[in-house]
């Protein structure tokens, strides 16, 4: 068992997160997850990332393997692409410590940063959101929603006041709260698009072409969102209010699959 401990040096591979979760190695794959896992033990990191790569492939939203994956490409200094998979891990498991302290970790590693700008409610909102998946998100409110009309059917039909009266409106907050946690979620992964910045140096355009001047510089493993598309370019928000446009090449969108 390697544990993981944050360190300015290094990080290791919690080989005991697949037995907290029985059965999430996938049974056509345990003999490479094993494979992977002993690499990364013995320091070939390279190989270790070559192997989850493989089970990413075969599985793309697996988080033991996205998580595992991410400490292999921090090993091997590819800070973006672990960026990015421990960002696509919190996507399937989002309560997961371990997931979010590497993620800062390798973060805290990366030259160039920016401020986040934004007003605090959006900040506030952002991080209560990552705490759900848009599947748990959907259950919520589909639970309550149920339970609303559970409630109203017994009232009007079998005139049984069950959690009728307070209860009526108590339900209804439970059932306005689920309906926008679920609401804002999916806005948040498939409308707002979080993405990362992927190549090393990304020139940041005023327009969608080579001929546009370019506004400014970003380094590897930024954290943008996609607010526009066209051709081969993708116009992006930074935290700080900054914009513009980069060439879709230079940047990966943090999706499910």
């Amino acid at each position: 068992m390697i544990l993981v401990r944050k360190s300015r040096f290094f990080l290791q591979v919690a080989v005991l997160w697949v037995l907290v979760f029985p059965g999430v190695v996938s049974a056509q794959g345990p003999s490479r997850f094993e494979e992977a896992n002993t690499c990364y033990r013995t320091g070939d990191f390279e190989k270790s990332a070559e192997l989850f790569e493989a089970l990413v492939r075969d599985e793309p939203g697996h988080p033991v393997f996205l998580y595992n994956l991410g400490n292999a490409y921090v090993r091997t200094g590819k800070l973006s692409q672990a960026i990015l998979a421990f960002e696509k891990a919190l996507l399937a498991s989002p309560r997961n410590t371990d997931v979010r302290q590497n993620l800062e970790y390798a973060r805290s590693l990366l030259e160039y940063r920016v401020d986040d700008d934004r007003n605090w409610y959006l900040k506030v909102t952002e991080v209560a959101l990552s705490y759900f998946t848009q599947l748990e998100a959907n259950f919520l409110a589909l639970v309550f929603l149920a339970l609303f009309l559970l409630a109203g059917s017994s009232y009007f039909i079998f005139k049984q006041p069950v959690f009728w009266g307070m209860g009526r409106k108590i339900l209804v907050v439970f059932v306005v709260a689920t309906g926008a946690l679920a609401g804002l979620k999916h806005v948040q992964v498939d409308m707002i698009r979080p993405a990362i910045i992927m190549a090393n140096e990304c020139n940041v355009r005023y327009g969608p072409s080579e001929h546009d001047q370019i506004a400014f510089k970003m380094g590897e493993g930024l954290k943008v969102f996609i607010m526009d598309r066209r051709a081969d370019w993708s116009r992006v928000l930074l935290t700080n209010g900054e914009n513009g446009w980069v060439h879709h090449e230079d940047i990966s969108e943090i999706t499910r699959t």
